[in-house]
């Protein structure tokens, strides 16, 4: 296990924390890249994300991101739970960025890989991590860890379990591996909209497997003389 001095973190929402502070445990020294505050609610004002507020709380230097940046002092960049699609030239100029995906890719590749395992009824998951290419979760993997999964999860157990999986084995995880390619059978994910978090019309072990699937992104709901 290989102290890098200059790691950079990718992270912008709730889920990324626990990665961050796994990353920030071990490392001497990193600096987290989050997006801007945005103004939310009726009154419009700023809001900042939970990463930066993580970031405030414990010390943790940070930055705005920006497409054009170029990191000179950057050994190694980790992204996990990143608002932003890295484009063609920032990965050209950063190129040693690598993707925490939540599923054994190239299974359920895409923005919801966790609650889709819960949908499918998969009995085991895990997390991959890869360096980031232009596609979307396609590139080397240098690391794969899979958890179980039991009929009576809720998504906020998975995403728990893989966190403390991570954290538990971020020693063995080689950032200077070459990595190796990912087999060509793959599966995707696709976002949800509101309308697939109603459970109306389902039969009950669908209902029941929607609302375990959707308890953090959702939740699951149904209607009843037009109100929910």
């Amino acid at each position: 296990f290989q102290v890098t001095k200059y790691k950079y973190f990718f992270g912008s929402d709730f889920r990324s924390i626990p990665y961050l502070t796994t990353i920030n445990k071990y490392e001497e020294s990193v600096t987290v890249v989050t997006t801007e505050p945005v103004r939310s609610g009726r009154g419009k004002k700023l809001a900042v994300n939970p990463v930066e507020k993580f970031c405030k709380s414990n010390n943790i230097e940070f930055t705005y991101f920006s497409q054009d940046a170029v990191y000179n002092n950057m050994d190694i960049g980790i992204s996990a739970s990143f608002a932003k699609i890295f484009s063609p030239n920032f990965l050209k100029s950063n190129n040693n960025i690598f993707n925490i995906h939540l599923s054994l890719l190239p299974e359920l590749r895409g923005p919801s890989p966790v609650e889709n395992a819960i949908l499918n009824n998969n009995t085991s998951t895990g997390f991959t991590v890869f360096h980031i290419d232009e596609d979307i979760d396609t590139g080397k993997i240098i690391y794969q860890k899979d958890v179980s999964i039991s009929e009576d999860d809720y998504a906020s157990n998975i995403y728990e379990r893989l966190s403390n999986s991570f954290n538990e084995n971020y020693k063995e995880i080689d950032f200077l591996s070459t990595g190796k390619e990912q087999p060509r059978n793959s599966s995707k994910t696709s976002k949800f909209s509101k309308s697939d978090f109603n459970i109306s019309k389902d039969t009950l072990f669908k209902a029941k497997t929607k609302i375990r699937a959707f308890n953090i992104m959702g939740p699951s709901f149904t209607t009843h003389k037009n109100k929910i």
